[in-house]
């Protein structure tokens, strides 16, 4: 069997390939491991910039009429002072947060692009087909499907990656999980971050799924090895705003935790016959570890890419050049500054500089949040003005 593009996996990053092809009017075979819907562990946070993509897909305001809207965030410094800022939008992107759970986003998602054309299939690829050097195709069970190029969107996992020689070096990975609360008192409509009680670098959240129901999770980010299942379920006993809002509240399913990976500036993108999207291609903020933006962006950069090269001729790496040089033109400032911003920056003394100042600190926490969401350009944070706002700030005292 002969397709045009067979799409691994049907995630964000996945499915958002499959139907930019499928719209093209390209042959497109979109294949997971699970029937929908699934679960997938997440924050279940769709940024401005996610919701911009989402909005070319068509597909905003039916998610949006399902999810839980938040147009202001709340951060707790080390120190425990809480500063807020409005989510800033722009002419493309809106000026709030939605929250939904990945169980029915990316259900969502898949259907939107089985109704586009694209073909779903439920089949566990662990084997790629090679001629010579080049990826021709998957094998599933005995079935060998070939096609012109294949598309892995497997999230962190790295098996496919291996076989396609898209292996990522060293360290990769970070530590987060998340579970679900229903009957919480007290809960505010926004988003909350807590950089207190807890180890940094890394971040814990409270995001509102609901009138009475939340998304809390953790993640780590440093170089020690920790269970982040163990950092959360301390975090919830522990906590005092956690503690108070959840004790009377009931988890719905288990703890759950899972990896990230955010190796973008020095993950493989492309290989013969193979190209990345998503996580599986390191497109994970290593500041944030927010990721479903950058999965639907780099969806939409990777179908724009393979419709042109198919366009001119048979595909091979010289005619997907294009792909990478579009991702490192969208992405690489950004990623450099936020894994430096991870590296030097993200530690009790910056962060009680950035997020426990107060109104001192307001210009601060508006621009990074501003370039986190891709409302502003990552160079704003090297204003003269704002640099010696942060830099020759007193070290604030505890509340």
């Amino acid at each position: 069997m002969q397709r045009d593009v067979i799409v691994i996996g049907a995630g964000p990053a996945g499915s958002a390939t499959a139907f930019h092809l499928a719209q093209a009017g390209i042959d497109t075979l979109l294949v997971d491991k699970a029937d929908f819907p699934r679960d997938k562990t997440c924050g279940d946070c769709l940024s401005p910039r996610a919701q911009h993509f989402l909005d070319k897909m068509s597909l905003l305001e039916g998610i949006a009429a399902e999810s839980h809207q938040a147009k202001r965030m709340h951060f707790y410094a080390p120190n425990d002072v809480c500063s807020s800022t409005d989510i800033i939008g722009t002419d493309e992107m809106p000026n709030r947060t939605l929250v939904i759970p990945r169980y029915r986003f990316d259900h969502l998602l898949q259907e939107h692009a089985i109704h586009s054309g694209a073909e779903f299939r439920v089949a566990h690829v662990k084997t790629l087909l090679h001629d010579g050097d080049r990826v021709s195709g998957i094998r599933i069970n005995s079935e060998a499907i070939h096609a012109k190029w294949v598309v892995i969107a497997t999230g962190a996992a790295t098996g496919l990656l291996d076989q396609a020689g898209l292996k990522p070096n060293g360290s990769i990975h970070t530590p987060a999980a998340r579970q679900y609360f229903e009957g919480i008192t007290d809960l505010q409509p926004e988003l909350e971050l807590f950089f207190n009680h807890i180890s940094l670098p890394g971040y814990a959240w409270l995001f509102p799924t609901g009138p009475d129901s939340a998304n809390v999770g953790i993640w780590y980010c440093g170089d020690e090895q920790r269970s982040s299942r163990t950092l959360l379920q301390h975090l919830v006993e522990q906590h005092p705003r956690l503690k108070h809002v959840l004790e009377p509240a009931e988890s719905l399913g288990p703890l759950k935790s899972y990896p990230i990976r955010s190796d973008f500036l020095r993950a493989p993108k492309l290989s013969n016959g193979v190209l990345a999207v998503g996580e599986a291609a390191g497109l994970v903020n290593p500041f944030t570890g927010e990721g479903i933006d950058y999965a639907l962006e780099s969806a939409h950069l990777a179908a724009q890419a393979i419709v042109a090269a198919m366009g001119q001729g048979p595909l091979t790496m010289g005619s997907l050049q294009a792909y990478p040089q579009a991702l490192n033109a969208h992405f690489r400032q950004l990623f450099l500054m936020m894994a430096f911003a991870r590296r030097y920056a993200f530690n009790e003394r910056m962060f009680n500089r950035i997020f426990g100042r107060g109104a001192a600190g307001q210009q601060v926490i508006d621009t990074l949040i501003q370039i986190c969401f891709g409302a502003a350009n990552p160079l704003i944070m090297a204003n003269p003005l704002l640099l010696g706002n942060l830099m020759l700030a007193r070290q604030p005292e505890q509340p």
